[in-house]
């Protein structure tokens, strides 16, 4: 079974952000669109392989998605499969092209419409990932199992070539599609249970319990000063920055529309981008609001964590609350997954 649906990446979530509050022609604008792209290609073909994991039956195997943690540097593994008798290490892969596998280099050649260029071995990446896995169980002092690796293609049109007697590789690459009978030849080889009775429910529960939020400081990432990021609430109809606050609603004076709740996305730009807690004066700035007590009520009524008191108070939107909405309910109070 799959315990937890794959999230959109906050990096992804991150970088739209950015290009939203960054004039055109930033000098760093087309890098970020650029990657802002591979993360979307990226997220597309995790969810399709999503697709083919929920075939795989709800016994004996646990799913965990975006599995992140920390040995002495953090890792990600995009999927996880773990039994009774055998974890399985999943590299998730969304190319077009045809890849070729040097087996003298050990490198990687993509070419697609005839360019050629290199990139990252993903073979070399999910037997990282794998020995990473191996070395935290057992630094977490876990009973030793056998862990598997894959590289999955989520695309069949994906081509994959090596050198003449190097074809062994192809045993830990396949395409999704075939991804359940896959898994079912690797269980085949394991007859013995490692995690007996009620262990792998509460070795999933660790493991989840254990996964590090990805939240990077984007503007470090690009080196970005935050005098570049462009203040104001966003229009939700034409996207135009920035509206104003006339007569409790955001009024656009580019396409004449007015929305009581623009104001919530700003907010989650906001710590997407910035990586710092939210005071009320900071909240004013960063949404254009002339006066203090109207940027007060609005702030408190989105029902933030904080701490401290009166002018000290800071807020905090957590990173598992990033992906969901700031929701609005019938009395008109607002709050975190409400």
């Amino acid at each position: 079974m799959i315990v937890n649906e794959r999230s959109i990446p906050i990096p992804l979530l991150q970088r739209e952000a950015l290009l939203q509050r960054i004039i055109k022609s930033h000098s760093r604008h087309k890098d970020i669109e650029k990657e802002l792209i591979n993360w979307k290609t990226g997220f597309a073909g995790e969810k399709n392989v999503d697709y083919y994991l929920s075939y795989l039956p709800d016994e004996p195997y646990r799913i965990i998605n975006d599995l992140r943690l920390k040995n002495k540097n953090t890792f990600q593994i995009d999927s996880y499969i773990l039994s009774q008798m055998f974890g399985l290490v999943l590299e998730i892969k969304n190319i077009t092209g045809t890849l070729f596998f040097d087996k003298n280099t050990n490198g990687v050649i993509r070419t697609y419409k005839d360019i050629e260029e290199g990139i990252p071995n993903p073979l070399t990446q999910a037997k990282r990932h794998q020995r990473q896995l191996m070395n935290w169980n057992m630094m977490h002092k876990i009973t030793p199992m056998p862990i598997e690796y894959l590289v999955v293609f989520s695309r069949n049109s994906t081509i994959l070539k090596t050198n003449l007697g190097n074809e062994h590789i192809f045993e830990h690459m396949i395409y999704a599609e075939n991804l359940e009978e896959k898994v079912a030849q690797i269980a085949a080889k394991y007859q013995s249970p490692i995690l007996k009775g009620k262990a792998i429910n509460k070795m999933t529960d660790y493991l989840l319990s254990e996964r590090i939020p990805s939240y990077p400081e984007i503007l470090k990432t690009y080196s970005i000063p935050k005098s570049d990021i462009l203040p104001g609430v966003q229009c939700p109809n034409c996207k135009t920055i920035p509206m104003i606050r006339v007569s409790a609603a955001w009024y656009c004076s580019w396409c004449k529309s007015y929305s009581k709740e623009a104001h919530i996305q700003t907010v989650r730009d906001y710590f997407l981008l910035m990586n710092a807690p939210l005071t009320v004066k900071e909240f004013q700035e960063f949404l254009l609001i002339e006066q203090r007590g109207v940027a007060k009520n609005l702030l408190h009524s989105l029902n933030l964590p904080s701490t401290g008191k009166k002018r000290t108070t800071q807020y905090f939107l957590p990173p598992d609350c990033i992906l969901s909405p700031l929701k609005e309910n019938a009395r008109g109070k607002r709050g975190i997954n409400e």
